[in-house]
């Protein structure tokens, strides 16, 4: 099998908890090929979409996780899997990305769909179910944002294209709003806004899904002093154990994750309530694997034969 990995600049890749490698890694020990693009590596010969891609060896040693083998230009239809893992934000580039992998054949596997990747705002997401999440309002104007933390005393204010914790605002009534004019532009930028979750102080909880049913899961907990849990805000993970309702939340989600063509998704969870659905780069698999002692990434890929 041949797989066609699109994501961020490979010299940016930390192996040692990279899911995408990850993912690469398995793929390699099953003697698969395996091969690396940037989004600007694309082209479209009329209706045939091509790719400059990087051949890869993929070592299991993280202080050298790649050897290049060579370049050349393909067809993508060449390939029988693309993943899709540029990480977000899901911006114009993005969206022209997932414009152009329609063009590929059925007999080419795009992992995940592009349509439900474009269709599908990862903050905005959770709100397919809404008995599910906390108390929420997508609006670009302030003063609205201010009614809403009036009534809930305090609340999470977060742009609707944010991702790894940039640009979230915790906002209560009497408070500065310079931050509410800053994250909504002036009022020129939607952002969603949620009524606040003590819970947040015990960490959220990223679980893992594959064909719509859970992996398992890693709570994600903020560093001290600092708010956030997002790894990428100096978060750390750790061990956890999915719940009823995390497993009520998930059996709620899966036919909507079938239905957008979403093989491999993370959803966040705060205090038994969905805050976010993750879709075009789910981190948190080598972290899973190692606490729970499970090979998750050659799960993975081994349900591609299913």
């Amino acid at each position: 099998m041949k797989h066609a990995f699109i994501m961020d600049p490979l010299e940016g890749v930390k192996a040692w908890k990279d899911t995408s490698y990850f993912l690469m890694l398995a793929c390699a020990q099953r003697g698969d090929w395996v091969c690396y693009l940037d989004q600007r590596d694309l082209s479209l010969s009329h209706d045939d979409l091509c790719g400059q891609v990087t051949w890869l060896q993929v070592h299991a040693d993280v202080e050298k996780p790649f050897t290049v083998l060579k370049q050349e230009q393909i067809r993508l239809a060449e390939m029988d899997f693309v993943w899709v893992r540029t990480d977000p934000p899901f911006d114009r580039r993005y969206f022209y990305t997932t414009l152009l992998l329609d063009f590929l054949p059925a007999s080419t596997r795009v992992l995940n769909r592009p349509e439900g990747i474009r269709n599908w705002n990862e903050k905005l997401a959770a709100l397919v179910l809404p008995d599910h999440t906390p108390k929420t309002l997508v609006t670009s104007s302030v003063d609205q944002i201010k009614v809403m933390a009036e009534q809930f005393g305090r609340i999470t204010v977060k742009p609707v294209d944010g991702f790894g914790g940039k640009g979230i605002v915790f906002f209560s009534p009497g408070d500065d709003e310079h931050a509410l004019d800053q994250v909504t532009h002036q009022g020129k930028h939607w952002v969603i806004s949620q009524e606040y979750l003590p819970a947040a102080s015990e960490g959220d909880k990223r679980i893992l899904l594959l064909n719509g049913e859970p992996l398992g899961g890693i709570l994600r907990l903020h560093a001290e002093g600092v708010e956030l849990n997002n790894m990428d805000a100096g978060g750390t993970a750790h061990p956890t154990t999915l719940t009823d309702r995390d497993l009520e939340i998930c059996n709620a989600i899966k036919q909507s994750l079938l239905d957008n063509g979403v093989f491999f998704a993370g959803i966040d969870i705060i205090g038994g309530m969905l805050i976010e659905v993750n879709i075009t780069s789910p981190t948190g698999l080598q972290e899973m694997s190692r606490f729970n002692g499970i090979d998750y990434h050659h799960q993975i890929i081994a349900a591609l034969d299913s």
